[in-house]
């Protein structure tokens, strides 16, 4: 006697077996059985209102513009050169109006002594040189992965709940 597969059908129809369903974080286990955006079909008009929304926002400023760029990327290194510190080396390369391949060759070849970066990679503390420890209503966690894994959620969503959604939950150790 043959034993039969058990089988999850999905919301898109598809299928995928017990074993496989139940290896899936409880979050894509949701979202394959009941997606948020199921039956709903945004067409360009949709994208249009959006974008007006979104430009209106920005110009009566109730909406913050990014806050992980330039000097504020906790990866970014302060560059020195001839018109002085920048704080990235996009702001380098903006300045100058050169790609990064050639900047790279100022740093690193032709213009040694002209632009370097001030800090070295071993002396940035703090600046993605080790995984955050957070803080959660169910204690610490190592890392924003382990967290993540934890709860059953993306890393984003862990990012989003520390800085704005529940920033009174969940934060950084200092």
């Amino acid at each position: 006697m043959e034993k039969k597969k058990a089988m999850v059908t999905l919301a898109n129809g598809g299928q995928v077996s017990w074993e496989e369903f139940s290896c899936w974080t409880a979050n894509k286990q949701r979202m394959g059985l009941n997606p948020h955006a199921k039956n709903m079909f945004w067409g360009v008009d949709h994208s249009k209102k959006m974008q007006q929304i979104v430009k209106a926002s920005y110009e009566n400023g109730t909406r913050k513009t990014n806050w992980n760029f330039g000097g504020k990327n906790g990866m970014a290194k302060s560059v020195m050169t001839p018109a002085g510190e920048f704080s990235s080396l996009k702001e380098v390369r903006e300045h100058y109006g050169v790609s990064a391949v050639k900047l790279r060759d100022w740093m690193h070849k032709t213009r040694c002594d002209e632009f370097y970066f001030l800090e070295t990679a071993t002396s940035v503390t703090g600046k993605g040189s080790s995984a955050k420890v957070v803080i959660t209503p169910d204690g610490k966690f190592e890392s924003i992965n382990a967290t993540a894994r934890h709860y059953g959620v993306g890393v984003r969503t862990i990012k989003t709940w520390i800085r704005t959604m529940r920033k009174d939950e969940f934060s950084f150790s200092e």
